[in-house]
């Protein structure tokens, strides 16, 4: 009697407090910032899908906490695509720059892509993205592809971020980054022929690489066109002044639709002209011809 009277005091008093803390998202940053050395990841199980992360790296923390990287954002601008009748629903997406492959599992998840090809340079990132397209059984329709996007195939050296900091890390010598590794490089033409793909078969492409945003978009204007939607963050302090009034100008010459996603709770805003954007640090653009 008094060892069932033990645990039913430990059950309630102790076991349940506990687990209701640990479910709330201040008991779950206390996780984040308690575990082991030698715990390198966990696993989320989310209602549609299985994450794996580093619950120490943002990604991975806002994972843990909140259920997801920027979901919300990825479907608004793929819901946006297909509003303006821009998606066959059988088409391919690229996701350039993938991290740990949150937005490339949730561009599948929007059942509007047939099939993702998810680009990665920093070693420890892909192996994050392989594992999260192996452990949710999708490896016939996402192909995870370890390299730098760039504008020659060849090698190449990517300046990494501090340690347990999984975005941040740029083709660029930018503030913050603390060493470098040689990665492959890739080309958007070698891409789409690794994978045998059609030019006209891409519907969409989001872009996170870190300042060498400018590079890339030429390369996909020239290889597959200024009709392809193309989402990427506008970040002039990467370019500095010259390069960014050339990306301006490169922007309005080549594309008729340019729209910038500033709050999720709001339309997107279609912009004539990008110019002033010259002075801020960071835009989402969404742009294609039509």
């Amino acid at each position: 009697m008094a060892n069932k009277l033990e645990k039913f005091f430990v059950r309630e008093f102790r076991d349940k407090p506990l687990k209701k803390f640990f479910s709330s998202v201040k008991g779950l940053k206390v996780i984040c910032k308690s575990l082991p050395e030698r715990l390198s990841a966990v696993t989320i199980r989310e209602e549609d899908h299985l994450i794996i992360c580093d619950p120490r790296d943002l990604v991975g923390r806002s994972v843990v906490l909140h259920g997801n990287w920027g979901r919300t954002e990825t479907e608004k601008v793929v819901a946006f695509l297909e509003d303006k009748e821009m998606l066959s629903g059988n088409g391919v997406a690229m996701d350039l720059g993938a991290n740990i492959g949150t937005q490339t599992l949730y561009l599948y998840l929007t059942g509007k892509f047939k099939k993702v090809i998810a680009v990665e340079a920093a070693p420890k990132n892909f192996d994050f993205l392989h594992a999260n397209v192996r452990v949710n059984g999708w490896t016939e329709s996402i192909e995870p592809h370890h390299a730098a996007i760039y504008t020659e195939d060849g090698v190449i050296n990517l300046n990494l971020k501090e340690e347990d900091v999984s975005g941040g890390h740029s083709l660029l010598e930018l503030p913050g980054n603390s060493n470098s590794v040689e990665v492959p490089a890739i080309t958007i033409k070698s891409l789409i022929n690794t994978y045998s793909i059609e030019p006209e078969q891409v519907e969409f492409v989001w872009m996170d690489i870190e300042g060498f945003d400018f590079e890339i978009l030429q390369e996909i204007q020239k290889t597959i066109g200024s009709k392809l939607p193309v989402f990427f963050e506008f970040s002039p302090h990467f370019m500095g002044e010259q390069k960014t009034r050339e990306f301006v100008e490169f922007v309005q010459s080549h594309y008729t639709h340019i729209y910038e996603f500033q709050n999720l709770a709001e339309d997107p805003v279609r912009l004539n002209e990008i110019d002033a954007f010259a002075n801020t640090d960071q835009k989402d653009l969404l742009v294609y011809s039509r």
